[in-house]
């Protein structure tokens, strides 16, 4: 069972760090996603003949299924390549644990692949996360990791969205987030909303008291292949330590 179950995951969505081979074409330069396009995919959306029907019969055996705040659902998607060709090469997460000090960091975040919408952003980068959340928990579960889960969708092709939880004893941190063809990106965090043009690294300490705390990062431009280097160095700056060890947190 849980070897089919998992058989269904990777049809229905991108897990971990794998992305769809890429073919070499240097020569061409990204195309720019416009408002025509974007009307395009709406009427698509809506019109049964584009729509990719093999996709569609994976998604429904995963229908209800959660890795996050909402339950994953089937519905009917145009078919990729029409929203460009090679417009979509894959996209995935990359989750790490850390220590600070006594503390226990668990560290998530989703990335897309280098396609023929976003070339020119990347520069010549495999790809790029959209976001990442490091949550500081007092509970690790290292046989089921049944309290941390996360999952990312293409089923908006060319939007992305990712989503995930992390439980804490007595919280649980819900997050998603998503990213555009037109590269907006925002992400909620159990309600509070996030722009992240203004930081795309969300750090939440959640307190003894069952509030919890939020810092906003302003990282550089990540890949799947930087972002835990990159989370390292940054665990090292005073005022992310600070801001990890105040007496209030867990």
């Amino acid at each position: 069972m849980k070897t089919k179950l998992l058989f269904i995951l990777v049809s229905f969505f991108i897990l971990g760090c794998s992305t769809f081979p890429k073919e070499a074409d240097s020569s061409h330069t990204a195309a720019t996603w416009t408002e025509t396009q974007r009307l395009e995919l709406l009427e698509n959306r809506q019109d049964p003949a584009t729509w990719d029907l093999d996709l569609l019969e994976t998604d429904k055996q995963m229908a209800g299924y959660s890795f996050g705040p909402f339950q994953l659902g089937a519905f009917p998607v145009p078919d990729y390549e029409l929203a460009g060709k090679n417009s979509f090469r894959g996209l995935g997460y990359k989750n790490e644990e850390f220590a600070l000090h006594n503390k226990t960091l668990l560290m998530n975040s989703f990335f897309v692949a280098e396609n023929e919408l976003n070339r020119n952003r990347l520069q010549g980068k495999k790809d790029e996360v959209f976001f990442q959340i490091i949550v500081l928990t007092d509970t690790i579960d290292k046989e089921n990791y049944a309290l941390d889960q996360r999952v990312v969708v293409s089923r908006n092709h060319p939007d992305y969205l990712g989503q995930g939880f992390v439980a804490t004893k007595e919280l649980k941190i819900d997050y998603l987030a998503f990213q555009t063809a037109e590269n907006t990106a925002y992400a909620i965090v159990n309600t509070r909303l996030f722009d992240l043009k203004h930081g795309k690294t969300i750090i939440i300490a959640p307190q003894k008291d069952n509030s919890l705390r939020s810092l906003q990062v302003r990282s550089p431009q990540l890949t799947s292949e930087s972002v835990t280097g990159y989370t390292r160095e940054l665990l090292k700056q005073k005022e992310i330590i600070d801001f990890l060890e105040q007496q209030a947190n867990i």
